[in-house]
C-alpha cells in the first residue's frame, strides 16, 4: 500500500525571525529523505525580502568574480546595494552591465535549505531609482562602513529558485 503525505508549510529561521514559507503541492512519504522543487517567482521574491545578503557574481579579465554584498528589496523587485565609488561594481553600474545576483540560505540542521538566481543589470540610480532608494524602510549597511557610500541597483531579468527539504537525516 502506498501512503502520499502533503507537506503544507517549513519553518524558515532567519535572522528577522521565523518564517512560514508555504510548500503546498509538495508530496512526501516515509521512503523519501528529501525533495528539490523549482520555486515560484513570487516565491523567490519573498524570500529575497527577508534575507539581507546576497552575491554579485559577474565576469572581469581575471575571470569570475563574486562579491557578497548587504542588499535590500525595494519596489517593483529592485535591490539595492551601496559600494565604494571606484569599485569593481561602481564600474559596472556605470555601463549598465549585465551581472548575476544570488541569494541562499540553509538551516543549522540542513533539513531545510533555498537559493534564488537572477541575472540582470546593475546599474547607478536615476531618479526613480533614487525615489525608491529613499524610501527603504532600512537602507542596505555595507560591510566595509562609510568608505562604501554609492548607492546601485539591480534590476533582475530573469528570476529561478529552488528549495530543498529533507524529512529525515540519512
Amino acid at each position: 500500500m502506498t501512503h502520499n503525505y502533503l507537506l503544507t508549510s517549513a519553518r524558515v529561521h532567519l535572522a528577522d525571525g521565523a518564517r512560514m514559507i508555504d510548500v503546498a503541492g509538495a508530496t512526501d512519504s516515509p521512503d523519501t529523505a528529501s525533495y528539490i522543487r523549482t520555486l515560484p517567482e513570487t516565491e523567490c521574491f519573498e524570500l529575497l525580502a527577508v534575507a539581507t545578503v546576497g552575491r554579485v557574481g559577474f565576469v572581469s579579465p581575471a575571470g569570475v568574480q563574486i562579491i557578497p554584498m548587504d542588499y535590500r528589496l525595494g519596489a517593483d523587485h529592485q535591490l539595492f546595494m551601496k559600494t565604494a565609488p571606484g569599485s569593481a561594481l561602481a564600474k559596472l553600474a556605470e555601463v549598465d552591465a549585465q551581472v548575476a545576483f544570488e541569494v541562499d540560505y540553509h538551516a543549522d540542521d540542513f533539513r531545510i535549505a533555498w537559493s534564488v538566481l537572477m541575472n540582470g543589470t546593475i546599474s547607478r540610480l536615476d531618479a526613480a531609482a533614487t525615489t525608491a532608494y529613499e524610501d527603504l524602510s532600512r537602507p542596505p549597511v555595507p560591510w566595509p562602513g562609510s568608505a562604501s557610500s554609492l548607492p546601485v541597483r539591480f534590476v533582475p531579468e530573469t528570476v529561478s529558485g529552488r528549495g530543498l527539504h529533507r524529512t529525515r537525516q540519512d
